[in-house]
């Protein structure tokens, strides 16, 4: 293995790298990308390689958009940051929400900007346990996933993240988040019918399936 290079060692001295395996890193070292453009990102070797996670999802409009620096560049020189607490407000963020309640696929009366999937998934379930105690319904509070789904990595989306090694070792899930079988055709498809046929899939067949599937509650739940 060739020795690492400057950055790679400034790396290991000072970053913690999720969903990476931090002892064989030190042996490995990163991959230090120094540039993007269009779909590709290129290493400190120049060598290219294809992005196709988009970045997290957040970089579908390709590396060096040029539309996108200016705008950003503009927003930078006015007004670099500003956030929605304690009622204040600003341009961008009123012309962005305005923008995403057209094209919702559903009717939408607000919008709540936060930073990553994982913070949305964890506001999510913190709005709909407020929204139940306001109701006076405090004991309905439970949230089914999925095995094998993927919701983030903070405390409540990994709670609803269907993946061992999202929660082992972590305390997770925490109360009141139950899973119930994956969604996958090749990895939970229900067993065929005696007439060779898959099980019908309406409202009330589809609830069934799920209470059977899920872990016996105990009274507190």
């Amino acid at each position: 293995m060739a020795p690492l290079r400057n950055l790679a060692v400034r790396d290991l001295e000072t970053l913690v790298h999720p969903y990476t395996n931090l002892a064989a890193l030190r042996e490995t070292g990163p991959l230090i990308l120094e540039r993007g453009q269009g779909v590709f990102v290129y290493d400190s070797q120049g060598k290219a390689y294809i992005e196709g996670m988009a970045g997290l999802w957040c970089t579908a409009l390709g590396y060096g958009n040029e539309e996108l620096v200016e705008a950003a560049a503009t927003q930078m020189r006015k007004l670099p940051f500003s956030h929605l607490f304690g009622a204040k407000s600003h341009d961008p963020a009123i012309e962005l929400a305005e923008r995403l309640k057209e094209i919702a696929p559903v009717p939408t009366s607000k919008v709540f900007f936060c930073s990553s999937g994982s913070e949305a998934n964890d506001s999510q379930v913190k709005l709909v346990w407020y929204m139940n105690n306001a109701l006076g319904r405090p004991r309905k509070k439970k949230i089914i996933s999925r095995r094998k789904a993927y919701h983030g990595v903070t405390i409540a989306a990994a709670s609803l993240t269907g993946l061992a090694n999202n929660q082992l070792d972590f305390d997770l899930p925490i109360a009141g988040i139950l899973h119930t079988t994956t969604a996958s055709h090749m990895r939970g498809r229900p067993k065929r019918s005696s007439r060779g046929g898959w099980p019908t899939n309406s409202k009330g067949s589809f609830t069934a399936r799920i209470r059977r599937r899920l872990p016996p509650l105990s009274p507190s739940q």
